[in-house]
């Protein structure tokens, strides 16, 4: 009998289809790419909705990024000027986007959930709710952490570096770019045990060998650390000690899983 050849551009998954089926369900590689077209234009519309519902506050919240900025200057001397006609507008818009993508930060991580479930085992998809959560918090409380912890000893750092009689005068957009490209950063920095966590799940990374990299790991990400911050190793530890701790503790948990896992395939 003819074996039968596969297509090598179908994808097979090992799990239950969405945990609907009891049997595989074989996706070609156009089915994931749409799937994945599917999930983005999801996550976009839940970032638009935000938008709409934060933008009306933008103005607000764009106050409330100046205020690690502002209190390094004296009450109502806070050196914020915008260089052209559009620029408030524009900023305006650009921290209703910021705000769409925190308020909507547990409806993208529900996609991601959807697009990956397919490579679970049908008892593991009801973790959705726990890694919903644990993406959401992490992401908002990396953004917390750098705006209550990091941002002040930046500003003090940098500007210190310009003495008399050098003055700061600051552009809105300049800043907003600065500090909502850092708060973005230091969000996504603490996703990174949460996506550990998923790629064990999924049969990618044993946590055999998690173990065997930690060291490595545990580098770049202080390496990451010195980046994202002002050149004072305080600063450093700050960000890397809390993101080193929780990638330890999603190590621990993967370990924990395998054992697990491995009772019930026994059982």
């Amino acid at each position: 009998m003819r074996k039968s050849k596969r297509s090598p551009t179908r994808i097979l998954h090992s799990r239950k289809d969405r945990g609907l089926e009891g049997t595989p369900h074989e996706m070609t590689l156009l089915e994931h790419l749409g799937e994945l077209r599917k999930r983005l234009m999801r996550s976009l519309f839940g970032v638009g909705v935000g938008f709409l519902l934060v933008y009306s506050f933008a103005e607000r919240i764009f106050d409330f990024l100046l205020r690690p900025l502002c209190s390094r200057f004296a009450a109502d001397n806070c050196p914020m000027v915008y260089t052209n006609i559009a620029e408030p507008f524009l900023v305006y818009l650009k921290v209703g986007l910021l705000g769409g993508v925190f308020v909507s930060a547990p409806w993208i991580f529900y996609q991601i959930w959807l697009f990956i479930r397919p490579g679970l085992k049908a008892t593991e998809t009801r973790y959705v709710i726990p890694f919903v959560t644990a993406g959401s918090v992490m992401f908002v409380g990396g953004a917390l952490l750098g705006y209550f912890f990091i941002f002040p000893l930046a500003f003090d750092f940098f500007l210190t570096q310009a003495s008399q009689p050098i003055h700061p005068m600051l552009s809105m957009g300049d800043y907003f770019s600065f500090a909502g490209g850092l708060l973005l950063a230091f969000g996504a920095l603490f996703e990174i045990p949460v996506f550990v966590v998923i790629l064990n799940f999924l049969g990618i990374l044993p946590s055999k060998t998690l173990w065997a990299t930690w060291r490595y790991v545990a580098a770049g990400i202080f390496v990451l650390a010195a980046v994202l911050t002002p050149a004072d190793p305080y600063t450093m530890l700050l960000l890397g000690v809390p993101l080193f701790v929780l990638y330890i503790i999603a190590l621990v948990f993967c370990s924990l899983f395998e054992t697990l896992r491995g009772r019930r395939n026994l059982d």
